[in-house]
């Protein structure tokens, strides 16, 4: 990283949290690290990366409040349509807030770029480039819920399924981000890329792909014994993560032969109905279900596993796959999940979503396992996900569009 760069940034940052916003802050912490200067602007409120990041050399922060807007959101919030009515209007309020105060410093102090982490980009500051680090194309769950329908409805009855349905719809045809405030956007995988290209007419020029960074150090190998062969589920039960394929998918390699145990941590959300399916699960005493469980005990459960299974649709990164292959485990993923650009030797891509094939993985990868996958998976996971190497991977291109 030879180039300093002064970034105005913005976005979702969470140290110790999942997904993104644990990655941003990673990303952040090494270009601060590497001499960049960092001016960070946020509703103190939603997102204060103080906590992370304030002592370091070259970070500032500004609180930029639109409290008015911030209030009436919070007043309104339980009362239908006037709460979504509301929230767009904290919304928009906020981003105008937001792009007025980085014009403002950029005015007394130019930056190279403007970065919106974990978002696009919701305005435009004259003459700053803006490059946005998506959580990849919008609307997947949106998708997922319109395309699985039968199913929620079948689990989750009409009068349930019939609003998220409603909200599916909207969420596609309202509030979608505008593409051409941002020159550069940067997803976790060739899915999303694909998926803004195909279906939202990005020009493919303008789309580049980054994996997240994970810390070695947090995620470390253990190479002790780990009795029965064991598949983790790990993370949110919504329509698009298909929690039906994985529990059918297993009750199926058990019912063949398979010595097989389950461990899912994970909430159903907003569909609770799905809890049904664990509950009934055909082998109960081969299964163990966590509700929630703090990050920093992710390890302790990967050190159990064997495998982590993930057959989720339209995934952009799934944090929690890149994390156990740092941990040495193998991992199953679906044909539309993004982290299939990462997999290693020892991994698995599903060809399609059917029990069965997830079934037959299983069995196979419970025949082959083998101890010495750890370490050949840590490396492997080590050479992508290293957090030096993508953060300068992703300073290249905000250089790139910076020449321009």
């Amino acid at each position: 990283m030879t180039q300093r760069l002064r970034i105005a940034a913005t976005g979702f940052v969470e140290e110790g949290a999942g997904s993104i916003a644990s990655a941003n802050t990673i990303l952040l912490r090494e270009w601060l690290a590497a001499g960049c200067e960092v001016d960070f602007f946020s509703k103190a409120t939603f997102v204060d990366p103080r906590g992370a990041l304030g002592a370091a050399k070259g970070f500032r922060f500004f609180d930029v409040r639109n409290a008015w807007a911030d209030q009436l959101r919070r007043s309104a919030e339980r009362v239908p349509l006037v709460g979504l009515l509301a929230s767009r209007i904290d919304t928009t309020t906020y981003h105008r807030a937001l792009c007025a105060a980085i014009a403002r410093e950029h005015r007394q102090r130019p930056y190279d770029v403007c970065l919106w982490l974990g978002d696009y980009s919701r305005g435009r500051i004259a003459g700053l480039p803006t490059v946005s680090f998506a959580q990849g194309p919008p609307g997947t769950d949106a998708r997922a819920m319109i395309r699985h329908f039968e199913l929620i409805r079948t689990i989750a009855g009409l009068r349930r399924a019939i609003p998220l349905l409603v909200l599916a719809r909207l969420r596609l045809s309202l509030g979608l981000p505008e593409f051409e405030r941002t020159d550069r956007i940067l997803v976790g995988s060739s899915q999303s890329r694909n998926t803004l290209v195909e279906q939202f007419g990005v020009a493919a020029a303008r789309v580049g792909c980054l994996p997240y960074p994970i810390e070695p150090e947090r995620f470390p190998v253990a190479d002790g014994p780990r009795g029965e062969f064991t598949a983790i589920w790990l993370g949110r039960m919504v329509p698009r993560k298909r929690l039906d394929v994985f529990l059918d998918g297993a009750a199926q390699a058990i019912s063949e032969g398979c010595d097989l145990r389950l461990m899912l941590v994970g909430s159903p959300g907003y569909i609770p109905q799905q809890a049904q399916w664990i509950e009934q699960f055909p082998f109960p005493d081969r299964l163990e279900w966590t509700r929630s469980m703090p990050r920093s005990e992710v390890p302790r459960l990967f050190a159990r596993g064997h495998v982590l299974v993930q057959p989720s649709e339209e995934e952009d990164f799934g944090s929690s796959v890149a994390e156990a292959q740092m941990s040495g485990l193998p991992v199953i993923v679906g044909p539309t999940n993004g982290n299939r650009d990462y997999a290693g030797p020892n991994d698995v891509v599903l060809p399609n979503a059917s029990p069965s094939t997830l079934a037959a993985a299983l069995k196979k990868m419970a025949a082959e396992w083998n101890s010495r996958w750890l370490q050949e998976n840590r490396r492997h996971a080590e050479a992508i996900f290293d957090p030096p190497r993508v953060a300068g991977r992703f300073l290249d291109e905000i250089r790139t569009v910076v020449s321009r």
